[in-house]
């Protein structure tokens, strides 16, 4: 690990190969690890950890990142107890909620909000404007796109390879378009597409593509609604 550059008091570290904007505002026992980007006017939380390296195993063997460069571009609020591991990117104006944990590679456009305990996993995306609510649980891989909202609890799966932590990139997630509306509470399974202004009511599993635009669907399995009376 690099020297320390910076720490205020005994509270906060700031890692030498980190910039940090002298216009942010850091909260108290909060780690800031090199190769970190902070822009302007960004506000972190107390005891949050940025730029953490993915570690496996009893004996923390670290996991080899694409791109270990985190960025937090301007105007972003990170609140308390946030870990955001390396190669991440947080849009301007977002805003991840007490206990978020972001992992590695992952991309988060401008204007989302996070909520609490949300856990987004490796390589995964979210669109600008997008929210994504509590307890919510977002697979590696999965992209989703602008426009969206996840309700509380979510769980978005990609199992297909679950005990070989070496084909990490191989793993098979769904893919959300455009202004997707996912009620709380929903399963949404691998190897799936949902297609642009599709609602997914709340308790629904999705098992297999939803591609029929802007139409409603639940149920387990997921199905349209017949509108007919």
């Amino acid at each position: 690990m690099n020297r320390i550059k910076h720490s205020f008091g005994e509270s906060i570290v700031i890692y030498e190969g980190a910039e940090v904007h002298s216009s942010c505002d850091l909260g108290p026992f909060t780690i800031i690890y090199p190769g970190v980007h902070i822009g302007e006017n960004v506000q972190i939380g107390a005891s949050c950890i940025i730029g953490k390296k993915p570690k496996i195993g009893k004996n923390q063997t670290e996991l080899s990142t694409t791109d270990k460069t985190t960025v937090i571009q301007s105007n972003a609020i990170i609140c308390d107890k946030v870990i955001i591991y390396n190669g991440v990117k947080i849009g301007e104006e977002s805003y991840l909620a007490d206990g978020s944990l972001i992992r590695e590679n992952v991309t988060i456009e401008e204007n989302v909000v996070i909520g609490t305990y949300v856990v987004i996993s490796f390589n995964a995306k979210v669109g600008a404007k997008s929210k994504i609510m509590t307890g919510t649980n977002i697979a590696g891989n999965m992209k989703i796109g602008k426009g969206c909202f996840f309700g509380a609890h979510v769980c978005a799966v990609n199992d297909n390879k679950p005990f070989d932590l070496k084909e990490r990139s191989q793993q098979i997630s769904a893919e959300i378009k455009n202004d997707v509306f996912i009620g709380a509470k929903t399963t949404i399974l691998p190897d799936l597409v949902i297609e642009e202004g599709i609602q997914v009511a709340a308790g629904s599993i999705v098992t297999k593509d939803l591609r029929s635009k802007n139409a409603l669907y639940m149920g387990s399995p997921a199905k349209i609604r017949n509108h007919e009376k």
